[in-house]
């Protein structure tokens, strides 16, 4: 169509000056992210959990806003102040979520199902909720909501942690149907990314010390684990226009490890 703007081919993420909010920013994947939002003129929002805030403070220029994701009147005022400092969105990322141990099914209590839900796929659900009207205001508007690769093959022990990251699929699909085509919605999937998640998640308590991700490496075809700056390429392409046409996906990054 001749009426389409040009796709600047030579720059992976948004446009300098665009406005693009992360949840969980001051996680090590969020972290990597902001820093190179930064670096390429995108102005950033950081919203955290208040003691993940204070473990990574945020560089300086980043608005920065404490959030419990999985309490609606929290994600309510944290938007509400975001939407008062900058009236609109370009771009919505959020890379929140944790683990709370392995437990078989038959020995899940129903509060550790119940708030690993909420910390994932409820967390979700009420920050694209509350981000939609602000990426509504902005220009060619992108969200990109981080699921993993377990919300598509299923490990026995990970049910809870499964069942919340396979909804965030199912979420992305809807957003993606119900807001096109002014924002458009995808879905980042990792495999094992060495970050703090591993053992929980920033700013939480830590809730095993067991994970050995040398012995994980073996299995993946590109035989290393995933760091944090391995995800940031992936969420620059899907907020940015070179994307464009691609609303309702989750993109695998695993190293091959899904695909085998």
């Amino acid at each position: 169509m001749s009426d389409l703007p040009a796709i600047d081919f030579s720059r992976l993420g948004p446009a300098a000056g665009a406005r693009i909010a992360v949840v969980g920013g001051c996680g090590g994947m969020g972290r990597a992210l902001v820093r190179a939002l930064l670096d390429t003129g995108v102005e950033v929002a950081v919203l955290d959990l208040p003691t993940s805030i204070e473990q990574h403070a945020p560089p300086a220029g980043v608005v920065v806003s404490a959030i419990d994701g999985s309490k609606e009147d929290s994600v309510v005022s944290a938007f509400a102040d975001l939407e008062w400092q900058w009236g609109h969105l370009d771009g919505f990322v959020n890379l929140a979520g944790f683990m709370k141990g392995f437990h078989p099914i038959a020995e899940l209590p129903v509060a550790i199902f119940d708030e690993v839900l909420a910390g994932n796929l409820r967390n979700q659900f009420l920050c694209a909720r509350a981000a939609l009207p602000l990426l509504h205001k902005g220009k060619q508007a992108a969200m990109v909501n981080v699921t993993s690769t377990l919300g598509l093959d299923v490990y026995g022990g990970y049910v809870h942690y499964s069942t919340a990251k396979a909804g965030i699929v199912a979420l992305t699909k809807g957003l993606a149907r119900e807001n096109a085509p002014r924002v458009r919605v995808n879905a980042l999937a990792p495999g094992l990314t060495d970050t703090a998640f591993l053992v929980g998640g920033t700013g939480r308590e830590k809730v095993f010390d067991d994970m050995d991700p040398t012995l994980y490496a073996k299995r993946v075809p590109l035989k290393r684990v995933a760091v944090a700056a391995d995800m940031v390429g992936p969420i620059l392409f899907m907020l940015g226009a070179a994307s464009r046409y691609m609303t309702g996906e989750t993109m695998i990054v695993d190293g091959g490890t899904y695909v085998q």
